[in-house]
């Protein structure tokens, strides 16, 4: 898209996006009311601070969302684990032990800049609104100190702030966001450029705040991007503008994307992606109306309504303990009857509640009563996970883990605070994949372990019919699979070079000893036959 790059055609460009979405904003305010209600700035802003879940009165879809946005964190991103891996995309690198062990240090390296950083936290944010709105923007800026790599900074975006754009492919490449700081703090961001407004009030006023619009889209250009280049050559350019004044106060721009926006789900011709909680919008509406019914006619029953005759009571009724109410006759005055049937109320906030917690994954992600849990049952439960969220895993991996992964390697790498590349990578020119290794992954990838195994068992059973069985298993690249599925250090394995000299050596030391057994067996032969000889002579 070619667009003349003014600070008017980027204010009037994000209008455009947000008019587009009006209709998704109105669904976003309402689910938000239901489980996010510290979300609800979509339709009106609410005041800093104020109460805001008025309009809820039951919390199953709260902690439904929570508990499968804290599931998805533990399985995909546990700060506990490791959970990605590096690898080639040329099986010559993967097998060299130089080239997997320096990815291995790059592992290790990304992961502690990500567990330094407020990357655990902002991501559970990020999951929640995920599972809540469908959408998750997450910024991801790289900090630098004094031109030196300063690490990575996280946050977690409010969607109602976020426009997104696709390309042709249907990718994420084009997202604005608007932002609010104060007049000192945008003085500190962009110094003088900053705005005519904001210089005004730095001294009458700077906490007074003015409204920005970071823009980041695809730069247009021929050719291949350089691996290190000035900002007017980078594949994204990136603006900050100043609505007020009109002014772009900063132009810059990325190597990737730094806002990323994962989608739960999506449905074609949209842009913006559906969620659990869309799926389950009117049961969460029918049970918050429900329970308010529920909590009118409970009240009744602790407090009901009275029956008496026209002027038998004197004054009005008070209710507080030792307090004296004069009526004319006693006998008289009486609770109005009661008609809520209980029974039925229970039967159908029980069905709804049920139906809420399924469509959020709660019945199958929560452990059971039982304190502990077998290794099968574990295995048994991803197992299930996997199952029922395999089409949102791919597309979280494609939308979000994959260029979060990338950003940070490529980051590190620009700035030299990876260790140093071996040679060999340089001469093949590895290009990378990245796998990943959480809990989910790892179950799985556990599952191909378990059956090169049955597969070896079963061929040592049909070997005693026909040895001739084993010759259809390759050894090497089964116990190079295994050691791989089950995260086995790099520095552990030989690699295919060194075995190849190890077994060589073994050979040659192997054809040493037969030739000295034969040299000794010809030798003890021929002192047999002298032997038999001068026996025959003397």
């Amino acid at each position: 898209m070619t667009m003349n790059i003014t600070a008017k055609a980027l204010i009037a460009r994000y209008q455009t996006l947000s008019n587009k979405r009006v209709n998704w904003e109105t669904l976003w305010d309402e689910l938000s009311t239901y489980i996010l209600p510290n979300k609800t700035d979509f339709i009106a802003k609410k005041t800093r601070g104020s109460k805001r879940a008025a309009q809820l009165h039951d919390s199953t879809a709260v902690h439904a969302a929570q508990l499968l946005a804290a599931s998805l964190q533990g399985t995909l991103t546990s700060a506990a684990t490791e959970w990605f891996a590096l690898r080639f995309r040329e099986e010559e690198l993967n097998e060299n032990t130089e080239a997997k062990e320096w990815l291995e240090k790059c592992e290790h390296a990304i992961n502690q800049e990500l567990n330094q950083s407020n990357f655990n936290t902002e991501v559970g944010e990020s999951y929640l609104d995920l599972v809540v709105f469908g959408t998750a923007p997450l910024l991801m800026d790289v900090k630098t100190d004094k031109g030196q790599f300063g690490g990575f900074n996280f946050r977690a975006l409010h969607l109602s702030n976020v426009v997104i754009d696709e390309n042709s492919d249907g990718k994420v490449d084009t997202v604005f966001r608007k932002f609010t700081v104060t007049a000192r703090q945008a003085h500190q961001m962009f110094g003088e450029e900053c705005g005519d407004k904001i210089k005004a009030c730095l001294e009458k006023d700077p906490d007074k705040e003015f409204d920005f619009i970071h823009a980041v889209f695809p730069r247009e250009i021929e050719g291949e991007f350089a691996m290190v280049a000035p900002p007017s050559q980078r594949p994204f350019q990136t603006y900050y503008v100043n609505i007020d004044d009109k002014k772009i106060c900063q132009e810059t721009g990325n190597y990737e994307l730094p806002i990323l926006a994962p989608r739960w789900s999506k449905v074609t011709g949209d842009v913006y992606g559906y969620s659990p909680a869309c799926v389950a919008r009117a049961d969460i509406k029918t049970l918050n109306e429900a329970r308010k019914l529920a909590m009118t006619a409970w009240e009744k029953s602790i407090d009901p309504p009275l029956l008496a005759p026209r002027n038998s009571i004197f004054g009005t009724l008070n209710y507080q303990s030792s307090s004296i109410n004069y009526v004319s006759d006693p006998s008289q005055i009486a609770a109005m009857p009661n008609g809520t049937n209980w029974n039925a109320d229970q039967l159908m906030l029980n069905d709804i509640r049920s139906s809420v917690r399924r469509i959020f994954f709660a019945d199958q992600l929560e452990l059971q009563e039982s304190p502990t849990m077998t290794a099968t049952e574990v295995q048994v439960r991803y197992e299930l996970m996997q199952r029922l969220l395999g089409s949102t895993l791919g597309r979280l991996q494609s939308e979000f883990l994959t260029p979060l992964v990338e950003r940070a390697f490529y980051a590190m790498l620009r700035a030299n605070v990876l260790p140093v590349m071996p040679e060999v990578i340089s001469e093949m020119g590895g290009d990378l994949d990245i796998e990943y290794v959480g809990a989910l992954a790892r179950s799985q990838r556990v599952e191909e372990v378990t059956s090169i195994q049955r597969l070896a068992e079963s061929a040592m059973m049909l070997a005693q019919l026909n040895p001739e069985v084993l010759d259809i298993i390759d050894t090497d690249k089964a116990g190079r699979t295994i050691s791989d599925r089950l995260g086995v250090p790099a520095e552990v394995l030989r690699g295919k070079d060194e075995v190849d000299e190890l077994r060589a050596n073994r050979q040659q030391q192997q054809q040493q000893m037969m030739e000295q057994e034969q040299a000794q067996a010809e030798l003890g032969q021929a002192e047999q036959v002298a032997s038999i000889q001068q026996a025959m002579n003397g």
